[in-house]
């Protein structure tokens, strides 16, 4: 009886074990320690619990494959030149750790310091922005996010062999210009939403297949009507649904 009681005590502590390692499988998102933050896919995936916020004089440096899971109350905001440098067979990926859930996005706030992003997938964040920024987007994905990317204020982004898929707002721009080359936008709510002031330089006939519009220009709708744009646009979209 005490060895069978014994067999049955070390299977449960190994279950239990297991089931412990398999919780807390994610590697905590390291804080920033001499201006300095590095994830390694050796690491990954790494779980961010609440915000990140870089500096001008904070760096990130990520390796190709690294997986960051972002909680309910996650988010990252670069202050500083950033360069994401994914690959094609292993891009980096931010995305939330429970699918029924967002976080609240990545954010350039960078100034005259401009940013590089390639071979990233942005998913289910609230909402993903440029601000007062300029840089590149490469070979992005961003999907099922609330605003796939919103630009705002900005001398100009580039987005290049990006993809903007189940969004519902996919990019948003005010007041800044986006340069587009081979950007698809499709299968979101709205594929294309322009404020007074935003400019897009693309092939607007890869925006395309967007359940409500493909390309909403909100200053010439206004103008039209004979009405002033209300620049609350952003408040009245996000308490309509």
């Amino acid at each position: 009886m005490i060895s069978r009681f014994k067999k049955w005590l070390g299977v449960l502590i190994s279950t239990l074990l297991f089931a412990g390692a398999t919780v807390a499988g994610e590697m905590p998102f390291p804080p920033i320690e001499n201006g300095k933050v590095k994830l390694v896919v050796a690491d990954s995936p790494y779980l961010l619990e609440q915000g990140a916020v870089f500096s001008a004089k904070d760096t990130l440096e990520i390796e190709p494959g690294v997986t960051v899971l972002m909680g309910e109350y996650a988010k990252l905001m670069f202050r500083g030149a950033v360069k994401i440098i994914g690959t094609e067979a292993a891009p980096v990926v931010f995305r939330s750790a429970d699918s029924v859930k967002s976080w609240n996005g990545v954010h350039f706030v960078s100034a005259n310091r401009p940013f590089e992003i390639k071979n990233l997938v942005i998913e289910n964040a609230f909402r993903n922005t440029v601000f007062r920024s300029k840089g590149i987007f490469e070979n992005v994905k961003f999907v099922n996010n609330y605003y796939g990317l919103w630009i705002d204020d900005v001398p100009e982004v580039f987005l290049a062999h990006c993809e903007f898929i189940r969004n519902r707002y996919a990019l948003s721009v005010r007041a800044g210009q986006v340069m587009s080359t081979e950007t698809v936008i499709s299968n979101n709510v709205y594929g294309l939403y322009l404020e007074p002031g935003g400019k897009f330089d693309g092939d607007k006939g890869l925006i395309k297949d967007n359940l409500e519009a493909d390309v909403r220009n909100e200053a010439e709708e206004m103008a039209a009507q004979g009405k002033r744009v209300n620049r609350n646009i952003w408040h009245r979209i996000e308490t309509a649904f």
